[in-house]
């Protein structure tokens, strides 16, 4: 009985840290959306910094990005979707690494255009946002393998107890 309680305490150790990270990659796309709904414009200006889109499809990236960000943010605490949400959220990651990654190695100094469209003012710290993003990726893993284990685990458990 005494090996079980060391266990209980830290599978529930490690739910409190999946939901604290949980929060915060909501959070963090959540409030990153809201000020480029608000001026679409001037993140569009943004986008189109980092020279990958331009023209109309970095009018269409500026209008769309944000609410799928918004929508990705609140879907990680909607349990019917979080899985998907967390998947959307670390492809959306991993794009934002290598477009700073790239930005960084072909000497841009734009606006990152994360948080705000009016980070113009502020020189760029890839290597910052690099490693923001690793650990917000890192999270959002670790949600998505406890998402996918959760259920293999339940299932477990129901099965060893009818046999």
């Amino acid at each position: 009985m005494a090996g079980i309680r060391p266990r209980i305490r830290s599978t529930a150790f490690s739910a409190y840290l999946i939901l604290i990270g949980r929060l915060i990659v909501s959070a963090t796309f959540i409030l990153a959306a809201l000020p480029k709904i608000q001026n679409p414009t001037a993140f569009t200006t943004s986008v189109e910094g980092y020279r990958v889109v331009t023209g109309d499809l970095a009018v269409w990236v500026a209008l769309a990005l944000p609410w799928l960000e918004l929508v990705a943010g609140f879907g990680l605490l909607i349990p019917q979707i979080r899985r998907g949400s967390a998947l959307v959220i670390a492809l959306l990651l991993i794009a934002f690494i290598i477009l700073h990654a790239s930005a960084w190695a072909r000497g841009l100094d734009i606006s990152c255009g994360c948080f705000s469209a009016h980070e113009s003012y502020k020189t760029p710290d890839y290597l910052w946002l690099i490693f923001r993003n690793l650990g917000l990726l890192t999270a959002c893993g670790c949600v998505l393998i406890r998402d996918w284990q959760y259920p293999r685990q339940r299932s477990l458990r129901e099965g060893a107890s009818t046999s």
